[in-house]
């Protein structure tokens, strides 16, 4: 069965999230989440280089219970199934908002499609069913908006 998650908006400055895992998924989910203004921490045993540049606090060790402590929410990018099930398990007995990249069965949130401009921001979210699509309908709705600004009355 899918599940129905709420779309709201949360402020997210200066909480601190963690991300586990250091590949590419951690580095666009870091790309994404660097404009809120939280204080982002990364956990994994490997860290490609792209994510040490993005400034964030790396730690190259392995994933512990004990690391939640403190985190309003943690994304886990580690594509280890096993390991993503012991993380969900674990962030949501420590009170961590929980979100395990491509398996939102085990999510507590998911993240939409964002477009922002100045302080209107819209999401289109599939329920995490299909990515693809809301950020094709993000992306119309976009520049819709953006030729709306360029019509001259």
């Amino acid at each position: 069965m899918a599940k129905n998650f709420l779309p709201i908006s949360i402020d997210i400055s200066d909480s601190k999230i963690l991300i586990i895992g250091g590949g590419q998924s951690a580095l666009k989910k870091i790309k994404i989440l660097q404009r809120s203004g939280a204080q982002l921490e990364v956990i994994a045993e490997n860290i490609i280089d792209e994510v040490y540049e993005t400034g964030v606090v790396c730690f190259k060790k392995s994933y512990e219970k004990s690391d939640l402590k403190g985190f309003l929410m943690l994304y886990s990018c580690t594509n280890n199934e096993t390991l993503d099930r012991q993380i969900a398990s674990d962030g949501k007995e420590a009170g961590v908002l929980v979100n395990i990249h491509d398996n939102p069965a085990l999510c507590q949130f998911v993240s939409p499609a964002i477009y922002r401009d100045g302080n209107i921001s819209v999401a289109v979210s599939s329920n995490a069913e299909n990515v693809y699509e809301a950020i094709r309908l993000r992306n119309q709705i976009q520049e819709y908006l953006e030729n709306l600004k360029n019509i001259k009355i």
